[in-house]
């Protein structure tokens, strides 16, 4: 009966969130963001890449890691804010944290949505670079959305949405008990991923000091499975990754997150329930 509660608030939070981000604004504005901010994207590092006279297969290598990183974007922009939002603007948050489904399936449902936005960026980037590059541009990059295999990219992406939602998890505890971060922290820990996560180029590019920490992020896990789900190799002379060993890291590194974002949030409900932070505004 807990879980059926517990999926059930979920389930109504995921459609307040879908609600506030996309039934509350103009149809035809929050459709338009939808799909040219994604584009913008992809145009501005595939061109970067093309003007570096880079090969095709570096292309592709490229344009799915920038599709697939919508998901860390939207996540990490979305759940950063939630809290925010939810406490100043409209002033629920402490009814929410009183009510018997809790804040945790709460924040949970709203998580979704920022996953379903990063699914439509995902399809919408794929599609658009297949169109823009191989249709138009006749670069015959090597980029099959027919011929990747699903049974490789299911599994990359559920356990990579698993680690962002744990991961937005932590960011909602910090602006639990914070009120002056809320504006820059989804956008740092972005960009963090960013460039750590191997998004546009190799980690071993990085400092061997930086690689360390690249390796135990699951965003880089994540995007190798994906890429590998793809068939994409690596760019230059780098040797082919191991999908089961790189799925393997993920689900050990979302596992980690999972335990490190649970903990951390029951850590700032304490505390904000102490101090009595979960009314608190900011006035600015």
């Amino acid at each position: 009966m807990a879980i059926a509660d517990f999926v059930k608030s979920a389930r109504e939070s995921f459609w307040v969130g879908w609600k506030i981000e996309s039934n509350w604004t103009d149809p035809v504005l929050f459709a338009t963001y939808q799909i040219i901010r994604p584009l913008a994207s992809l145009m501005i590092v595939g061109f970067i890449v093309i003007l570096g006279a880079a090969t095709s297969q570096y292309l592709a290598w490229v344009i799915v890691g920038s599709a697939f990183y919508a998901y860390v974007l939207q996540v990490m922009l979305g759940m950063a804010i939630l809290v925010f939002v939810d406490r100043n603007r409209y002033e629920v948050l402490k009814n929410i944290y009183i009510s018997p489904g809790t804040l945790h399936p709460y924040v949970i449902g709203r998580g979704l949505v920022s996953v379903l936005n990063g699914t439509i960026s995902v399809v919408l980037t794929l599609l658009f670079s297949v169109a823009i590059f191989n249709g138009l541009l006749h670069m015959n990059i090597p980029l099959d959305l027919l011929g990747v295999n699903l049974l490789m990219l299911l599994p990359a992406v559920v356990l990579g949405i698993i680690s962002l939602l744990a991961i937005g998890y932590m960011l909602c505890a910090v602006n639990i008990v914070s009120n002056r971060m809320e504006f820059i922290l989804g956008d740092s820990v972005s960009g963090v991923f960013f460039l750590l996560g191997g998004v546009i180029f190799p980690i071993s590019f990085l400092p061997e000091q930086i690689q360390r920490i690249s390796n135990a992020l699951p965003v880089t896990y994540f995007l190798n499975t994906v890429r590998e789900s793809f068939g994409l190799l690596p760019p230059g002379n780098l040797p082919p990754g191991n999908y089961m060993s790189d799925l393997g890291i993920l689900g050990l590194t979302t596992l980690a997150a999972l335990i490190l974002g649970v903990s951390v949030f029951r850590l700032a409900e304490r505390r904000a329930k102490r101090l009595g932070l979960f009314d608190r505004k900011s006035e600015y």
